[in-house]
């Protein structure tokens, strides 16, 4: 019998840059592939003359949106800022909230890539967040349905919600670095199939 423990959350981290995203997708096709359903977003660089102006976020299905410009690209002042850029978080939340709504399909896999500054200043994406990984949302347990979960988070101490999920008991976190991106794909993916595919 085996007793390895099932997981629920698959959680990759690692220095801005390194290729995470690249890898969230390579997980996806993989999964569509074996007929696994996913829904979720994920969140790239956007660059003018290799000069980087902000970062868009970009559902599954390919709708797009802008979740942050460098604040002299903006008309009006952002709310909230990291760094030099503006967060511009109704258009995060138009792309990105939809995309996260749970299945009662065991084998949809949510993807959210990624947790972090940016996103966390939306109040109803961190709260869904709380959902998804079964937290505890203004004092009550939220039981989620059986999903699983592939995100990306930073690799720097942060919020304390994005330290819950580094630590959650059903999740299982990989460090990517530029020396094992190339390689680190192929054991997420085998650990995925194992969690959500029959033997």
């Amino acid at each position: 019998m085996n007793n390895t423990k099932k997981l629920k959350y698959f959680i990759l981290t690692g220095d801005p840059g390194v290729g995470k995203t690249t890898i969230i997708k390579r997980i996806c096709e993989s999964l569509q592939g074996k007929g696994v359903k996913t829904s979720g977003f994920y969140t790239e660089e956007v660059r003018t003359n290799r000069i980087r102006e902000g970062f868009d976020v970009i559902s599954l299905n390919g709708v797009k949106g802008r979740l942050a410009r460098d604040q002299r690209l903006l008309s009006t002042p952002a709310k909230f800022k990291v760094g030099k850029y503006g967060v511009l978080i109704k258009e995060f939340e138009n792309v990105a909230l939809p995309t996260l709504q749970k299945g009662e399909d065991c084998k949809l896999c949510i993807v959210i890539d990624e947790i972090g500054k940016m996103e966390f200043y939306s109040i109803p994406f961190k709260n869904r967040v709380k959902e998804i990984f079964t937290l505890f949302l203004n004092g009550i347990l939220i039981n989620n349905l059986n999903n699983i979960v592939i995100a990306t988070i930073p690799i720097r101490k942060s919020d304390p919600l994005i330290e819950s999920i580094r630590h959650h008991n059903e999740a299982k976190v990989w460090v990517v670095t530029r020396d094992n991106r190339n390689i680190i794909y192929e054991d997420i993916v085998k650990e995925i199939f194992c969690n959500i595919l029959p033997d």
